[in-house]
């Protein structure tokens, strides 16, 4: 299985855990992380965006506003959904805080990679390794990194309380 079918078998997976059900609390948001890791880890290995024959290739179908909302209504079944963090991490001096909201990351990563998944469950290889690729760069990545930091403090500060301790 090349990088591209990985890619495809765990954006599968991704879609199928956002789309059909999380777990609560603790599992829940072991999930998520396991589900985003796995994510952004195969996405890495994917090869460059553009190819050629893509000037000729229909734009693949985009998940539509209904069900992006259906995924993100989901996420409530977290024990959190708002968390700090900082836009542009590489500005030196740091800009101020922004609020990220875990139920718009996971629906963001959800559209990015599901009309990547339609358009390689449609045959086209190309079009989607550049929608993966592409908004992987741009847009669903910066998400992913965004909810995997939130989620692990999140689980750390958990089990941090169960030892004792109460620093965050």
């Amino acid at each position: 299985m090349d990088s591209v079918d990985q890619f495809a078998a765990e954006a599968e997976r991704f879609a199928q855990w956002a789309s059909h059900g999380t777990a609560h609390g603790e599992a829940g948001v072991t999930e998520a992380l396991v589900r985003l890791t796995h994510l952004y880890v195969t996405a890495l290995d994917l090869p460059p965006a553009w190819d050629q024959s893509l000037t000729d290739e229909p734009d693949a179908a985009c998940v539509a506003d209904d069900e992006w909302q259906a995924i993100a209504a989901r996420c409530a079944g977290l024990p959190f959904d708002t968390y700090g963090e900082v836009f542009d991490p590489l500005r030196i001096p740091p800009e101020e805080p922004v609020i990220g909201m875990l139920s718009d990351d996971i629906a963001d990563i959800y559209r990015d990679v599901v009309t990547g998944l339609r358009a390689y469950h449609a045959g086209r290889r190309a079009q989607a390794v550049w929608e993966w690729r592409f908004n992987f760069n741009v847009h669903w990545g910066k998400h992913a990194t965004g909810a995997i930091r939130a989620l692990h403090c999140w689980l750390a500060s958990r089990s941090g309380s169960a030892s004792g301790s109460n620093k965050r």
